[in-house]
């Protein structure tokens, strides 16, 4: 098998003649040209592709962009200027800072935002780059974050969303619903497109949610979306890089197919074993720790190992990958995976 009969192969849930093992391309694309990745392709290792299958554009919102320096920080301020008010945000140094929403106001400007918000087909283009895709690359068709977690991660931020739902809970699922419609409609779109897999790009901590808003506010629109997508024929999974473990029982209980940039402890807090154990049936794209890409050839071979005994008893239902960071002593390192890797070979 070549890296994306191997790929086919994981996400149908059948098992590949290895485990497969993948960098995503802009980690890969720091360094392209370096000559190390020719023989690591080579040997199987492949590349993620995150491609776009819409594109978005706002009516009758005024958009400015104002670049500034601050305290030695270059920082951007993108404002939003509706009929109903204005918002903004900040960067620093490439770094969010400041967030949309900040009080009941705020929301109520987002909402005009979103609801005038044109969500459109981009898939000539979309096609064109699938047709393009090397030998060693496959590509996920990239949504945004679901609702709650747009607003989570990116609207208002992970220190001030949660005091929101407490103080103005209506103005939050107002927001809520029309986000929704714009996530269902670029479910749609990517129903539409010929690629198999469909990403959602959720940046996923448990901590910051907790099962019971799991439970109100994302399982709801992977049981609506996801459905539309498997009626499509599509594998649908999400970027939950972050801990798991409190929200592990209605995870499983997703539609989801894929959990993806999985991660073990200390970064993450579960194993691949308790994984496996609460998710038999979900596929687990899993990344290797920052600091077990530090140990020596031998061991780093037998942690390689002993995660694919772990994540997939019968080699199916898991693949390796970099997704967080390349490691440091990445032309060393990778090349020991992937010669480990040649050792879950089927017979």
């Amino acid at each position: 098998m070549n890296f994306r009969e191997r790929i086919d192969a994981f996400w149908s849930g059948e098992r590949p003649d290895e485990i497969p093992y993948a960098v995503y391309e802009w980690l890969s694309g720091a360094e392209r040209d370096d000559p190390a990745w020719r023989p690591m392709f080579d040997a199987g290792l492949g590349v993620i592709r995150h491609l776009c299958c819409y594109k978005e554009q706002m009516e009758n919102v005024e958009v400015e962009r104002a670049t500034y320096d601050e305290d030695g920080l270059t920082v951007l301020r993108l404002t939003y200027t509706t009929p109903v008010g204005g918002i903004y945000e900040t960067w620093r140094n490439g770094w969010q800072g400041e967030h949309f929403l900040k009080g009941p106001e705020d929301y109520r400007v987002m909402t005009y935002v979103a609801e005038h918000t044109l969500v459109r087909p981009d898939l000539e283009k979309f096609e064109a780059d699938l047709a393009a895709l090397a030998p060693h690359e496959v590509a996920l068709s990239l949504l945004s974050r679901t609702p709650y977690q747009r607003m989570l991660v990116d609207l208002a931020g992970v220190g001030q969303f949660p005091f929101h739902l407490v103080d103005y809970p209506d103005d939050v699922r107002t927001l809520y619903e029309v986000l929704r419609k714009l996530f269902r409609r670029r479910v749609e779109i990517a129903a539409e497109g010929t690629n198999r897999f469909v990403h959602f790009g959720e940046n996923f901590n448990a901590d910051a949610i907790g099962p019971h808003r799991y439970e109100e506010f994302i399982l709801p629109v992977y049981d609506e979306c996801i459905d539309i997508l498997h009626a499509a024929g599509k594998v649908v999974g999400a970027h939950y890089d972050g801990r798991t473990a409190s929200c592990a029982a209605p995870i499983g209980r997703s539609s989801l197919d894929l959990i993806e940039s999985f991660t073990e402890p200390p970064e993450g807090d579960q194993t691949l074993a308790q994984a496996r154990t609460v998710w038999p049936d979900k596929l687990i794209w899993c990344n290797i720790g920052v600091s077990d890409y530090q140990l020596p050839p031998d061991k780093l071979g037998e942690k390689v190992l002993s995660m694919a005994a772990a994540g997939a008893p019968d080699g199916r239902r898991l693949a390796l990958e970099v997704s967080e960071h390349l490691p440091a002593d990445w032309r060393r390192a990778m090349p020991v995976v992937l010669a480990a890797l040649k050792k879950t070979r089927t017979a």
